[in-house]
């Protein structure tokens, strides 16, 4: 089962959401992520989280979609609804309107990658990016002039790219700048890891280096 969540936060484009909904078998909003959906006239199967911030529009027009109050506070509502989306069976879990707005919620949501490593595919997906965690490793079908970013939260060791225009062989990566605007040569590429938290940024557009 693939799974689309609506997060509250910088809403994605029209076009991205008509792209990412052709693939969902389940639609899922994240609390306030509710009115993002509904503003894009998209059905919303259910509403998650400690149900603060979706507003009184919303529930009145969110006619058959259930809504789950989960009040814990030590969690944010986008962790309950990818909890959520994990216990009715989604392999793969896309997230839009994860950026934006609060920069320490915008950071804090991409912990969704970590935390819920080797349970499903999750994806943070805007305009831009596609946003993965690389375990283990993984690839990029994309063509050649595709940006690339590697960022290592904390400390990445064994990192090894192949198709890339500037190569890691075996290499350490902290947290910075280092692994910033990379690109697709040759397709399909790949990153390795070998231990760390690495989130692989596979861009939606070309950008090659002169």
């Amino acid at each position: 089962m693939h799974a689309l969540v609506f997060a509250n936060g910088e809403p994605p484009s029209a076009d991205l959401v008509a792209e990412l909904l052709q693939s969902a078998d389940l639609v899922v909003a994240a609390d306030g992520g509710a009115d993002t959906a509904i503003a894009f006239g998209v059905h919303v199967d259910s509403v998650v989280g400690d149900l603060d911030s979706v507003s009184l529009k919303a529930r009145s027009l969110l006619h058959g979609t259930t809504f789950h109050q989960v009040a814990q506070a030590d969690r944010s509502d986008l962790e309950k609804v990818v909890e959520f989306c994990l216990e009715r069976g989604a392999e793969t879990i896309d997230i839009v309107g994860a950026g934006g707005g609060r920069a320490d919620h915008a950071l804090a949501n991409l912990s969704v990658l970590t935390r819920f490593r080797g349970k499903a595919r999750v994806r943070l997906i805007d305009d831009y990016f596609e946003v993965s965690l690389v375990d283990g490793e993984a690839t990029i079908a994309s063509p050649p002039g595709t940006v690339v970013s590697l960022v290592a939260l904390g400390t990445c060791v064994g990192v090894t790219t192949n198709g890339l225009r500037w190569e890691l062989e075996n290499a350490p990566l902290t947290f910075g700048t280092q692994g910033i605007h990379n690109e697709v040569a040759t397709s399909p590429a790949f990153v390795r890891v070998g231990e760390g938290n690495l989130l692989l940024f596979s861009g939606r557009w070309l950008e090659k280096h002169q």
